[in-house]
Order: C-alpha cells, then structure tokens, then sequence
C-alpha cells in the first residue's frame, strides 16, 4: 500500500477487490477475509472502535489460520494457501483434466483481486483504524445553508452530543518474520517452491492462471498436495496418515516381494493395473510387505482402507482418486470380501492399484496377481530369525538362535510366523 494513499482510496480499493472474488469467494466466509471485510465498513463508517476490534481479530487469525509459513509475510501466505492449496473449482477442474472456460476466466479475476489482498500490510491496517475517525461528520453550516436556500426557516439545531475520544495504540508489528523459506515438506514441494516464487516475483497474478492449470493438472489439488498417505476412514473421508513404517524393511520373502513390485511397476508405466492379493495367516508380515512397495516407487500414493470399510465408501473413494492426475494404491488391509462384492476391474480407476491382505485367497475373479506368505517350518523360522540378526549388525552362532527358535516354540505354544520372529530376536539381543 501506498503511504500517500487516503483511507478512503485503501477502502475502495479493497472492497472493489471483494466484489471480483467469484471462485474463491467462499474464503470471504471465514477466516482472515471475512475479519478484513469487517474491518473495511467499520472504517468506512468511521467506527474505530469496531474497526479497532476487527484488525485485532484479522491478525489473531492469519496467526492461527493454518496457513504454510512460506513468504515471511501472514497476509502473503494467507494468499498463496488459498490460492494454491485450497480444494476450489478451478483446482478440482485442472486436477481433473476438465476445462471449464467460465471458471478459467472467473480464476484470472480472482487472481488480480487476491494480488490486491496480498499487499496489504499491518501499517495501512493501522490507519484504516487510527484515520476512520477522522471521517466527517454532518456539516451544521451546510444543513444552515440548504434549508435557508430552499425558504424553510431553519430549524434549531440540537446539541450534538460529542462521542467519548477513543485512542487507538497500534500493537507492536508481527505479520512480517522473515524471509522466503520452506519451513515444513510438503508431497508436491519440488513443484510449490517454484509456483511460490511465480506469484512472489510477479505483479500480474492474472498472467498466472495458465500456470496454475498446469500445476494442478501435474499435482492434483487440496491435500493430495501435502501429504502422501491416506486412510479411509468409517465415515468415508481420505484422512491423512503418518509414515506407518517404522525401521529399515528386512526383506525376508523375496520372490513374493519380487511378483507383486513387478506388477506395481507395471501398473507405474501404464502397462497394466492388476489387482493383487497377499495372502497368508496373521502375524507374516503381509501388510508390511505391502507398504514397502509405496516406499520403493515414491510416486505411488497410499490410501489405507480398513476391513470396516464399506462398499459404498469403497467405490466413493475411488471416484474422488479418479479425479486427481496421481497415482494411488488402495490397500484393503485384512480383507473384508464384503467391500468388494460385485466389484470388476472395469468399475477400478485406471490411476488406482488395488491392494488387498487376507488370511486365505479370495475374490479369484477380481485378483489376477497373488502371492501366498506360508507359515513357516522350524528351519525357515530360524533364517527369519537370523535374517533379522544380520539387519542389525548381530552375528550369531546358527545353535544358539535354534535352541532359542525351539525354547520360545515351546514356552508359548505359539506358530511360527514373522512377529514370533522379531521377538525372537529381540530375546537373543537383550
């Protein structure tokens, strides 16, 4: 903002700017646009009190907004979220490879008025609540005047009764704290940094709606621009996950591994998108072997669906990962059949592979890829074993993880499978 600006200029400006919001207008709602707008007909109607209390309340919330500290500015960065990481029309439409030219040109007129928004700082927000005050008051000469111009005897004047001062202190500055800087990682950061710095190294943010297009119809748009991993939870909705592994993976069922990394690969180049199954009884590993498959092919998203989930929810989550230009493996862990009965591999999303973990094959009509994790035999238990010694640096003499393979067998009573194992060998190092 200019110094030389008057107040009133500053509000027309920015209320003008209110008025061309159409896509993201609903960021007006709530939130720091909505406390600005307040702030903006207070100040208009020389209100400085309420004025005073709405600045408090625009900066309280670009605060605790939620917004990417990226720019080093609150205002900034509160303009670039919602211009690029908000889940909008022109975002879903680029995501989707659906070009829609009414909202193409709506997103251009958003884009200037949010670059209006964007320059605001905390000094021009102080004068619009230290000048309103200042704005004037009916004139009792002028009424005088025009009564006496039109014949009417003037009427008297009553006492206007003078409103108590109000001094405004303006806090001390915090929306400025530093420079341009990513200070978290986002999924998409190798394409955002630069997106950033197109908006902060440009004036005509209008001249930017192409490059945005490009950019969510490359990323996909919302949270799938954040975080990789996903679950499906019992109301339906994609809820980000946390990295579910926790170690180096020890690979302990190569050729199973090797089947289904080769399918994940293929379905990575368009080959093919085979559903697949990993089956075999509980404690092998199976969900683990899975995950490490998103872990080796970085460029393959997670969505972790439950047993609980239902058919319905199913099919709805694969309609919003349709939508987006990613590629996605559905893990249904310790399949539930019922999720996908009815369900043919025409009716999958071309850009989801579908992932599932059972005890006991199943689905033979929808699962072309299979691979079986048996329950191991005493021999095959102890190379487990001493697979995962060798994992963590331990070299063991072979008898002594045997007698320890047999002892544990026999003081719990419990199968052999790949969890027996780690505690095994978590036995043998303690």
């Amino acid at each position: 903002m200019q110094a030389n600006e008057k107040i009133g200029e500053v509000i027309d400006r920015l209320g003008s700017a209110f008025t061309r919001l159409t896509v993201l207008r609903g960021a007006i709602e709530t939130g720091p646009l909505s406390s600005l707008l307040a702030l903006l007909t207070a100040a208009g109607a020389g209100d400085a009190r309420a004025a005073s209390f709405h600045a408090s309340r625009l900066t309280s919330e670009l605060v605790t907004c939620g917004a990417r500290r990226v720019s080093g500015d609150l205002m900034m960065d509160f303009v670039l979220d919602t211009i690029l990481l908000s889940d909008n029309a022109f975002a879903s439409a680029a995501a989707g490879q659906r070009l829609d030219e009414a909202v193409f040109r709506a997103m251009r007129r958003d884009l200037a008025a949010m670059r209006v928004f964007s320059e605001l700082d905390e000094d021009t927000v102080d004068r619009l609540v230290s000048e309103c005050a200042d704005a004037k008051k009916p004139d009792t000469a002028v009424k005088l005047a025009t009564a006496a111009w039109g014949g009417a005897v003037p009427a008297p004047t009553p006492k206007e009764r003078q409103p108590v001062p109000f001094r405004y202190d303006p806090p001390e500055n915090c929306w400025h704290y530093g420079e341009f800087e990513l200070r978290d990682s986002f999924c998409a950061d190798a394409a955002l940094e630069g997106m950033y710095r197109r908006f902060l190294e440009n004036d005509d943010w209008a001249e930017l709606a192409s490059d945005l297009w490009s950019f969510h119809s490359a990323y996909g748009c919302g949270d799938f621009l954040r975080y990789r991993n996903f679950c499906l939870d019992a109301s339906g909705a994609l809820r980000p996950l946390p990295d579910l592994r926790a170690g180096d993976f020890v690979q302990l069922a190569e050729a199973e591994y090797g089947a289904l990394l080769n399918n994940a690969i293929a379905f990575m180049r368009d080959e093919s998108a085979k559903p697949m199954l990993l089956y075999g009884p509980q404690g092998m590993g199976k969900t683990t072997l899975m995950l490490e498959l998103t872990d080796e092919l970085p460029e393959l998203r997670l969505v972790l669906c439950p047993p609980s989930v239902s058919r319905q929810h199913l099919l709805d989550a694969f309609d919003r990962l349709r939508a987006q230009p990613l590629k996605f493996m559905a893990l249904l862990d310790d399949l539930n059949p019922a999720s996908l009965t009815g369900v043919s591999e025409p009716m999958l999303p071309m850009n989801a592979l579908v992932a599932a973990c059972a005890p006991v094959p199943v689905l033979p009509e929808l699962f072309e890829v299979t691979a079986e994790l048996p329950r191991p035999q005493l021999n095959e238990f102890i190379r487990i074993v001493i697979k995962l010694l060798e994992a963590d640096q331990m070299i063991m003499n072979p008898d002594i993880v045997r007698n320890a393979c047999v002892d544990y067998q026999v003081d719990t009573r419990c199968d052999f499978n790949v969890a027996a194992a780690v505690r095994v060998k978590e036995l043998l190092m303690s």
